[in-house]
């Protein structure tokens, strides 16, 4: 085979794409092995209710997903322990210490989700996308394009206009993290954001909804960002956070209104 060949074979093995099931198919082997794995002991103390989760994924290298409104009971502390246990018996015990929320287990992730706590139509993570790629990018790249591509889709660019990021750079040093390349048609915020996950070091994507349930001039519920309680301009919505295992929840989350 040709060196071009053997460079473009291993192009679209790297991909991580809808309609190509063989990895989706081990990513979620993987998942639900290391879902069912049992823990002889494991608590958590004094952690709100989304570093209790943060910290679950890291410890059992579990990709997660997490959507939550940022009301006085989740950011309230927790404090739970296990006994032979799996993993899985574990964040569905914690997902359940939070009225209206629900875990689901998707093909690369775990997911958290509210359910009933606002109508599906102003959830922003069901945005329809035609189509996201990006190829040997950084995370970070990846994301912003991502908000971009939702920006563009939700109004009109605007000129001589600055645009926020639409991650946090979180974390220990990215210099290592790998490129990624991601390719969707078809699909949601949702899903897209569970691709970045999937192929990149950053495991964990968060978005935080504000508890006014003021929508956004499109239609949404408002989002927030980890890193700052101030409001997030319509121009900019939604937001979501991108976070390595074992990167530490910011303080900021514990003060949002």
């Amino acid at each position: 085979m040709r060196r071009a060949d053997v460079a473009l074979a291993l192009f679209i093995a790297g991909m991580w794409q809808v309609g190509h099931p063989a990895p989706g198919v081990k990513d979620n082997r993987v998942l639900r092995a290391n879902l069912e794995v049992t823990v002889a002991r494991y608590r958590l103390q004094n952690m709100n209710f989304i570093e209790a989760l943060a910290k679950v994924g890291s410890d059992f290298k579990i990709p997660m997903g997490i959507a939550w409104v940022s009301t006085p009971r989740s950011r309230a502390l927790v404090n739970l322990s296990w006994r032979n246990a799996t993993v899985g018996r574990i964040l569905e015990t914690l997902t359940k210490t939070q009225p209206g929320y629900k875990m689901s287990i998707m093909t690369n992730v775990v997911r958290i989700s509210p359910t009933g706590l606002f109508p599906e139509t102003e959830n922003p993570l069901e945005l329809g996308i035609d189509s996201y790629a990006v190829e040997g990018v950084s995370v970070e790249r990846a994301s912003r394009e991502l908000h971009m591509l939702v920006k563009r889709k939700l109004r009109p660019p605007m000129a001589n206009r600055a645009t926020r990021q639409g991650s946090a750079e979180s974390g220990a040093s990215n210099l290592h993290d790998p490129k990624i390349y991601v390719r969707l048609e078809n699909t949601t915020l949702e899903r897209a954001l569970d691709a970045l996950a999937a192929a990149s070091a950053r495991k964990v994507w968060i978005v935080t909804f504000s508890e006014d349930s003021g929508l956004t001039a499109a239609g949404f519920r408002r989002t927030l960002t980890l890193w700052n309680d101030f409001p997030i301009p319509d121009e900019d919505q939604p937001l979501w956070d991108l976070l390595h295992w074992g990167d530490p929840i910011p303080r900021a989350t514990s003060a949002m209104k």
